[in-house]
């Protein structure tokens, strides 16, 4: 009768340990469903963030004094700060900019011409300033129309000439 009495006490070790181990996985995958539906849409989230963040760069590029006009204009680029940012002295802000790319096109004289090739400036007859590119993959760029302007002197006279131009950032996207 003894050995029976402790075969029936195993038994019920047995089956306790059995229902412990059950409730654990249980409990371990509803955590697991609830995290997975708390965290279904992070990707979307972030896209969407860094779009916002783009958006928002738009206009903080324009203004900032490295590539702003003189004035107290917004969305108005000086295109002799322009030549210099194109140039080796741009490479210095690298660590700068908070975004993945900056261009500006010179839109009338993109369009306006028969012949519609980029020409990087600086050079003679350009229409496209490339400011920054770290040549990330998965970019996805914004843009927005602005005013590019630049001094000149003709008559005895200082006055602004200024063209239709296209700021476009590109921010780095997330990947599924």
């Amino acid at each position: 009768m003894w050995i029976m009495v402790n075969k029936f006490g195993q038994m019920k070790i047995q089956q306790m340990a059995f229902m412990i181990v059950a409730i654990f996985f249980f409990f371990i995958l509803v955590a697991l469903f609830l995290i997975n539906i708390q965290f279904k849409d992070i990707g979307d989230r972030y896209s969407q963030l860094q779009k916002e963040r783009a958006i928002s760069s738009l206009s903080v590029i324009s203004d900032i004094p490295e590539l702003s006009c003189d004035s107290m204009e917004s969305f108005c680029l000086d295109e002799d700060k322009l030549r210099i940012m194109s140039g080796k002295f741009g490479e210095e802000y690298n660590e700068f900019w908070a975004v993945s790319s900056i261009k500006v096109y010179k839109v009338y004289s993109l369009f306006g011409s028969l012949n519609k090739s980029l020409k990087e400036c600086p050079g003679l007859n350009c229409n496209y300033y490339e400011i920054f590119d770290n040549k990330q993959k998965n970019v996805k760029e914004y843009s927005t129309f602005v005013s590019i302007c630049s001094k000149m002197r003709e008559e005895g006279y200082i006055y602004d000439r200024c063209e239709v131009g296209k700021l476009v950032v590109g921010v780095k996207i997330y990947e599924k």
